[in-house]
């Protein structure tokens, strides 16, 4: 009998130690999967708070500024093909999509009224003698007298004998301050029609050469 009870009291013992051990083991897993869970935890955490990479503003800034060159460029090809408005339209939208693109919009601008003027409505050249006499007018009181010296060239070439034409290249000579050229002129007005003398000693524009000797000799004269 007390060789049983001695085998029971040690199976006892070793049962209570079997389960003490497995409450260790299920205790150790336990805080293993705890720790787990904190590591985790603060990985995440350190990973919220660590600073993003930012873009670098240069790539950015090289990015926009290829943007805008492509645009002028193209800009530059319509001009190139003489499509006016097309040109015109390419430039005005780089104008307005980067305006920071100073080097650009000055270059820009400077084609952009280019193409304002050659999409304008050119004038025609006037064919009648009246016509090149109007012309020349208004290009003198002007004073764009190269215009008015070519109008009036071109007109005399077949009415030298028109003696307004003549005192006109007369008046444009005188305003390049060339007295012998206008003198040239002012004879055959004169020739052609004598109340031009009386008008050319009123006429303002002569002021300039109204001293030189062949104008002054033939203003003198009655």
């Amino acid at each position: 009998m007390a060789k049983q009870r001695r085998a029971a009291s040690k199976s006892a013992a070793r049962s209570k130690t079997s389960k003490a051990a497995a409450k260790t083991s299920k205790s150790a897993k336990k805080s293993t999967k705890s720790a787990s869970k904190r590591t985790s935890a603060s990985k995440r955490t350190s990973a919220s708070r660590a600073p993003r990479k930012k873009k670098t503003p240069t790539v950015n800034i090289r990015r926009v500024y290829a943007k805008a060159l492509a645009l002028y460029e193209k800009g530059v090809k319509a001009l190139q093909r003489k499509n006016y408005n097309a040109a015109a339209a390419t430039f005005r939208q780089l104008l307005a999509e980067y305006p920071e693109e100073r080097e650009l919009h000055e270059r820009a601008q400077l084609y952009l009224n280019v193409c304002k003027r050659q999409a304008q409505p050119q004038e025609k050249a006037p064919r009648t003698v009246d016509a090149r006499k109007l012309a020349a007018t208004v290009a003198l009181n002007r004073r764009e007298v190269d215009k008015a010296l070519s109008l009036l060239k071109s007109a005399a070439s077949s009415h030298s004998g028109d003696d307004h034409l003549q005192y006109m290249l007369a008046l444009a000579h005188a305003l390049r301050a060339d007295a012998g050229a206008s003198a040239t002129h002012l004879k055959r007005a004169i020739e052609l029609n004598p109340d031009n003398r009386v008008q050319a000693r009123q006429e303002p524009d002569f002021d300039a050469i109204r001293d030189d000797e062949p104008i002054l000799a033939l203003l003198a004269k009655e």
